[in-house]
């Protein structure tokens, strides 16, 4: 048996009142008393915290127009709700105390601001594992398992887990025993993976989604109402950390390590190499482990491949584009800066998705490659991208996925389809009292549009009262800055709307400003990274959408640990490029309010906003004179006859569709 100390693993908790949660029951919150006020402000904090972070960090901004506050003394809930609606977007590249990122070192501080800021408001905070806290001992068994106890030195109570991995005898030998090299990966097939595959034990095992309780809080002895008690997937995180150490076999300071073979599980799995997947709550707290867990020596969940998770883990809680908020029959911004926006679910009509189907030997966007089969997999033949929302008058697409289900029509409008069970949108102010994914403290912000109802679906009225929680100061796209530059992909099907897929996308293009920024920081080259961050969407449902998935997740997952996803290869490989072609227009005039409200970008490039506005506002007059038109809605037969008989305003030029570049300073006219 190997002993092993910890050091910290978490950020210690800052103190906090404890408040009681204002949507446990289906009544309307009182009126906030206060909106966001875009001058700069800075909210009190209450308590004080351990582990200071530093505060001069970064260039100051006098133009930032965010709420500066003090990393190391958080506001209360109880601020944030009487600031009102906060329906701009968190910046992730200012500082909490409103200064910019500037260098690669100041993103390094500003992703532990990140971790503090979710931990304390959202996730709870993860134990400390530090030499001082607890003890770590395994025992190998097997080619490459291990069992695992760690015991608590103050309550003394002990805690045993097993990792069973199911690496062959023969791989083990290949990979020569002690050099720590092989690939492990939780929750996956071997489709495409050379290594290991284990199970991760999710709700059960580190802790129960009953309120949080279970193994991890019962080794600490932590009560599970405290404010600051880790969230179910907080302890997922905790688990990982623990595997990570184990595997990397090291002492309390990186010193003296540990002979060859005596690393855990035989020295055979290399700990940056460590992937995970989960689907639905599983895909919430894969995503959540990937971006908090970490071991003593500092290795990190190298791939995460996030399935169908939604609301809680990838879905942007202030995005609501396909919610289609309208007034007076035009698409206008639900959630304005500075007012109270959206308040009933009156007006909301949906968006229309204008679909095409994508063939193997299609041609990938801004490419000479095609589409093929996957790797591992086989044809797949439910591929579907969304062009244009207005497109049938520029671009053909289908009428109707003959594969998935004859009564579901293009263009499709998911969000009210009763038909469809995942229909709706689920937001957190839903998702976070249904399980214990969430830490006691995120119980307490207002949901101040309560009564939206914003899972209604027509024919299933009165499903849900909650709204959108804008109340809080942060947003789920901190999780994938947290997890950049590591591989990062998103999976989930176009008739999953609930799951706020297009909020998925916008967290994929929000991630992409963060890859870059690594890549430019570190190199000057923005595309170093992009290539670890993916997304993919098929004609599917929840749960898992075609027989592909775990391949092309393994894949990109190999691709990465074995460091071939420089452009110059992943460029000229469409199983890759089909993972940076997306699968939503970003100059869809629809959407352009969320994306408007996207003031800021990664240092030394416009703002989101400033790209986006680039692509729209020379389209608008065209889109503008076809909502005038009230043209009907394409026939059975497919859209010809109403291209034909179309033409755009005043010859307004079409842009290039959005590449595997992703989001460029300056987009392309055909």
């Amino acid at each position: 048996m190997k002993k092993l100390s910890k050091i910290a693993g978490g950020l210690l908790a800052v103190s906090a009142l404890f408040l009681v949660a204002l949507t446990a029951c289906e009544q309307a919150v009182a009126d906030p008393t206060g909106t966001l006020v875009v001058a700069p402000g800075e909210p009190a904090g209450e308590g004080s915290a351990s582990n200071l972070l530093p505060t001069n960090l970064g260039q100051p901004d006098p133009s930032f127009t965010g709420r500066r506050f003090n990393i190391n003394n958080l506001p209360s809930v109880a601020t944030w709700n009487a600031l009102g609606h906060q329906h701009a977007y968190p910046d992730p590249f200012h500082f909490a105390n409103g200064n910019k990122v500037i260098t690669l070192a100041d993103w390094e501080a500003r992703r532990k601001e990140l971790s503090r800021i979710l931990q304390y408001y959202e996730f709870g905070t993860m134990p400390a594992y530090d030499k001082d806290t607890i003890d770590i001992t395994w025992v190998d068994s097997g080619t490459a398992n291990c069992t695992i106890t760690v015991k608590h030195k103050t309550t003394n109570n002990e805690y045993s887990f097993v990792i069973n991995t199911n690496l062959s005898e023969g791989l083990a030998i290949t990979a020569n025993e002690g050099k720590a090299s092989l690939p492990l990966y939780f929750g996956s097939t071997t489709a495409n993976l050379t290594g290991g595959t284990a199970d991760f034990t999710f709700s059960g095992g580190f802790a129960d989604e009953n309120e949080g309780e279970g193994n991890v809080p019962t080794l600490y002895g932590i009560n599970n109402r405290d404010p600051d008690a880790p969230s179910a997937n907080m302890s997922y995180a905790w688990g990982m950390s623990i595997i990570l150490t184990v595997m990397e076999g090291v002492d309390l300071n990186g010193d003296n390590v540990i002979g060859e073979g005596e690393r855990g599980f035989r020295g055979y799995y290399d700990p940056k190499k460590v992937g995970i997947t989960g689907y639905s709550r599983n895909g919430k707290a894969a995503m959540i482990i990937s971006a908090f867990a970490e071991g003593r020596q500092g290795s990190r969940v190298g791939h995460v491949a996030v399935g169908s998770a939604g609301s809680g883990g990838p879905a942007v809680e202030r995005y609501l584009a396909a919610a289609g908020y309208q007034v007076d029959g035009e698409y206008a911004d639900p959630m304005p800066v500075g007012q109270p926006g959206l308040m009933e679910y009156q007006g909301l009509v949906g968006k229309p998705w204008y679909m095409k189907k994508i063939n193997n030997g299609d041609t990938m966007l801004g490419t000479t490659q095609v589409w093929a089969a996957t790797p591992g997999g086989t044809d797949d033949a439910w591929r579907y991208t969304t062009v244009r929302g207005w497109s049938p008058y520029f671009e053909t697409f289908d009428t109707t996925p003959t594969n998935y289900s004859t009564s579901v029509t293009i263009p499709y409008i998911g969000w009210q389809n009763a038909a469809e069970a995942w229909s709706g949108l689920e937001t957190l102010s839903a998702a976070r009292v249904q399980k214990g994914w969430f830490s006691p403290r995120f119980l307490e912000f207002a949901d101040l549009h309560y009564g939206l109802d914003i899972d209604h679906v027509r024919g299933n009225e009165g499903r849900s009262k909650f709204g959108i929680l804008c109340s809080i100061p942060t947003e789920q796209y901190f999780l994938g800055a947290l997890i950049a530059p590591r591989g990062l992909l998103f999976q989930d099907g176009y008739v999953v709307p609930r799951n706020n897929i297009e909020g998925q996308f916008a967290h994929w293009v929000v991630a992409d400003e963060v890859y870059k920024m690594y890549g430019e920081l570190e190199s000057g080259d923005p595309e170093k990274y992009i290539w670890n961050n993916g997304f993919e969407l098929t004609w599917g449902t929840h749960g898992g959408n075609t027989g592909n998935e775990a391949a092309d997740r393994n894949y990109h997952a190999m691709r990465i640990y074995s460091g071939e996803t420089t452009s110059t290869f992943a460029a000229t490989n469409p199983n890759l490029l089909k993972l940076r072609t997306p699968f939503f227009p970003i100059d869809d005039p629809v959407s352009r309010f969320e994306y408007y409200r996207m003031n800021w970008g990664r240092p030394g490039h416009p703002t989101i906003a400033d790209r986006i506005k680039a692509r729209v506002d020379p389209i608008l007059p065209a889109y503008n004179g076809w909502r005038a038109t009230k043209p009907p809605a394409p026939a059975a037969g497919g859209p010809t006859s109403i291209q034909n008989g179309y033409s755009v305003p005043g010859n307004t030029p079409k842009y290039k569709a959005m590449d595997w570049r992703g989001l460029i300073d300056a987009p392309e006219t055909l």
